[in-house]
């Protein structure tokens, strides 16, 4: 791709506010009938700089790629932000921008800062631009659903919370789970509750808070269904010691075997607290409340 305009970020989750800002660099490019690009990194730069500060993940690289490709841009490139990215000051790395990738122009979110050098105002961005030959701009704060308030460390207290309705309405879609379906203890079958017990195979993702959840279910070959899931250590009928925290869904009019395959869950709305229940009829007396909820969800 020869020239474009650029615009560089984690974009974790890619939310209504990272969308406000594509939409930015799609009409820069447009106006100067240049291609799109977004700079992102493999892994979040405070795993590097403080590994201990660094959040968990809304996407994983891969879901992240697919969501700004949906989005109209022509090229996602993702960067290992390694030391020596950390102590590039921000002309260097847009002069890396613009040697190895034609940039010509950088869209920067208005609170967005980079370089090593700690740059803190718009002057100073493009003074650093105009010396390696870039133009940088800067994109107006986004001004949908509370402003600036939409960002990802928003999204990730309202699922820390259980809150799957302000983190939707901020992603402008369902926060989902991407894992694998291992053996449990086929424990819900007894009850009529068979579910499937996923393994997401990442600890950097962001799982809500314990608790249970009207969700869509996308099966590996594309087939969307209805459940509930519950997040939790399942206190009724698990009484070891150290009861593991689960994500177990429970798919409506589902009868086969997922062992093994890849599914999606989508979160809807949180139903309720995860409790305990004195008996197995308690809890069987709830679960049909729960899946009547789902279905009116």
């Amino acid at each position: 791709m020869k020239g474009c305009v650029a615009t560089i970020g984690m974009f974790d989750g890619v939310h209504l506010g990272h969308r406000f800002l594509l939409d930015k660099v799609r009409r820069e490019a447009a106006a100067r009938g240049l291609g799109t690009l977004v700079v992102t990194f493999g892994r979040h730069p405070l795993s590097v700089i403080n590994a201990a500060m660094a959040p968990k993940r809304l996407t994983t690289n891969g879901q992240r790629a697919k969501l700004l490709n949906d989005s109209d841009i022509d090229r996602v490139v993702t960067l290992d932000f390694d030391d020596a990215t950390r102590l590039m000051t921000a002309s260097q790395f847009m002069r890396h921008l613009r040697d190895d990738y034609d940039v010509r122009e950088i869209v920067m979110g208005f609170n967005h800062r980079f370089g090593h050098d700690r740059l803190t105002s718009r002057e100073q961005y493009a003074e650093a631009g105009r010396s390696v030959g870039v133009d940088v701009v800067f994109a107006e704060p986004y001004d949908g659903d509370g402003g600036d308030g939409v960002c990802s460390s928003a999204i990730r207290a309202a699922l820390a919370r259980g809150d799957v309705a302000s983190a939707n309405r901020m992603l402008g879609r369902p926060y989902s789970l991407r894992g694998k379906v291992v053996g449990g203890k086929r424990l819900g079958r007894t009850i009529g509750y068979p579910t499937a017990n996923i393994s997401l195979g990442d600890d950097s993702l962001l799982v809500p808070a314990r608790g249970v959840y009207a969700v869509s279910v996308t099966l590996d070959d594309g087939e969307t269904k209805r459940g509930m899931l519950n997040i939790g250590v399942r206190p009724t009928v698990d009484g070891s010691e150290a009861p593991e925290t689960t994500l177990e869904v429970n798919i409506f009019d589902w009868d086969g075997s997922l062992y093994g395959r890849e599914i999606e869950v989508s979160f809807l709305a949180r139903l309720r607290d995860e409790r305990r229940f004195d008996n197995i009829e308690q809890l069987k007396k709830q679960l049909d409340e729960d899946r009547r909820a789902a279905l009116d969800i």
